[in-house]
């Protein structure tokens, strides 16, 4: 071969070379950050902020590997922030997500997220949605004044369809934190307050189990419930036998909150566990430790209204519960009209634990209605109560 020929055959071979060494750099150019930032001037004010920070929530949340972490920077955000996959959302320096005429202020859809630091203010509907998804951590954060667009008076006008009044009764557009169909949820040291209800647990788009509610403060949610625990769905139970991989509210526990002044103007209890409807099922909860007084209906409530559920084996243990059912409760037969601590309602055969409790200064410590049965009533302590244990 002559020079000319061996030249060609090298400069073939150092192209050949060439080509994965460029695809490699390209790639490293492309790689998705491990760790982004969000200011809401993306000026770098921050000290933790650079000057690249972006400057909306959403946008940051596009551009993170998925397993990363979005720091949000000090200042007030006007977005419906969407997370759709794994990821840490951390707000410091009082990062506010303000969702005035937008839904819902953080809509999560992706297992194993965490968001953190943030208050979160203003939506037409929730607050925090987790919607269908798993192992999700809400920690540190302060829900405020959501749920505008189902107010009796003064609601903010909106398309969103969950907030279409039926019957004439306001449309429910949400609470402060929902847990919609998510299971293994942590919701921890967050403060709900001033929404239309507190916290809610349902299972509209599948099971909502094995969550844990703990530490949390939940006050002054003036038209609905401190925590509610509710199944929505009719086939987590048909004719009455459970159904867990399908739907259901089984295996929760709600330890440790603070839950005050809900239900004031609306009528709801401090924690609710109930389902509307056949097939509903709200089973295998827990509530304990709490400290819960002032709410509008009893401090807890169990409400099955029609045969064909499970509300079985749930247990209300070691709480401290004041003055409780201010407002009275008509949902059930007979009506309890006086002050109460606990309160079980059901059309069906329903077994029950209440014990370990401080029930003070109700007129009914214990009213039950319908055929309940209590598994355990024992310890419990009535300082200041007329009538320990009422069953009608």
């Amino acid at each position: 071969m002559g020079t000319t020929g061996r030249l060609a055959t090298l400069a073939l071979g150092t192209a050949f070379l060439a080509v994965p060494l460029v695809a490699t750099a390209a790639q490293a150019q492309t790689a998705a950050p491990h760790t982004v930032y969000v200011s809401a001037n993306a000026s770098g004010h921050a000290k933790d902020c650079g000057p690249a920070a972006f400057r909306t929530i959403n946008a940051a949340i596009a551009a993170v590997a998925s397993g990363g972490t979005v720091v949000v920077c000090g200042g007030t955000y006007n977005e419906d922030v969407a997370v759709t996959k794994p990821l840490t959302l951390q707000g410091r320096s009082k990062a506010t997500i303000d969702a005035t005429k937008v839904i819902n202020g953080i809509t999560v859809t992706a297992d194993h997220v965490t968001v953190s630091g943030f208050t979160v203010k203003n939506a037409i509907g929730e607050g925090i949605l987790v919607n269908g998804a798993d192992y999700v951590t809400l920690k540190d954060n302060v829900v405020s004044h959501n749920d505008l667009g189902g107010l009796p008076t003064g609601a903010v006008p909106n398309d969103y369809p969950a907030c279409a009044a039926q019957g004439g009764v306001p449309g429910d557009c949400g609470e402060g934190i929902h847990l919609m169909g998510s299971s293994h949820s942590t919701l921890k040291d967050n403060v709900s307050t001033d929404n239309s209800g507190g916290i809610l647990i349902s299972d509209e788009t599948g099971p909502a189990a094995y969550n844990r509610i703990a530490g949390n403060v939940v006050t002054d949610n003036l038209y609905a419930c401190g925590v509610t625990v509710v199944g929505h769905n009719p086939a987590a139970a048909p004719g009455g036998k459970p159904a867990p991989s399908v739907a259901g509210v089984y295996g929760n526990v709600v330890s440790g909150n603070r839950i005050t002044g809900n239900g004031a103007n609306g009528g709801g209890a401090g924690v609710v566990i109930a389902t509307p409807l056949p097939g509903g099922a709200v089973y295998d909860n827990t509530v304990e430790g709490n400290s819960i007084s002032g709410n509008g209906m009893s401090g807890v409530t169990v409400h099955s209204h029609v045969p064909g559920q499970d509300l079985n084996g749930n247990v209300i243990r070691g709480n401290k519960i004041g003055i409780n059912n201010v407002k009275g409760d008509t949902d059930v037969t007979p009506a309890d009209t006086q002050t109460t601590g606990v309160l079980v309602g059901t059309a069906a055969p329903l077994s029950i634990e209440i014990s370990g409790n401080v029930i003070s200064k109700d007129h009914f410590g214990i009213y039950t209605a319908g055929p309940v049965k209590l598994v355990s009533g024992r310890k419990n302590v009535f300082p200041g109560v007329a009538v320990h244990v009422s069953a009608n």
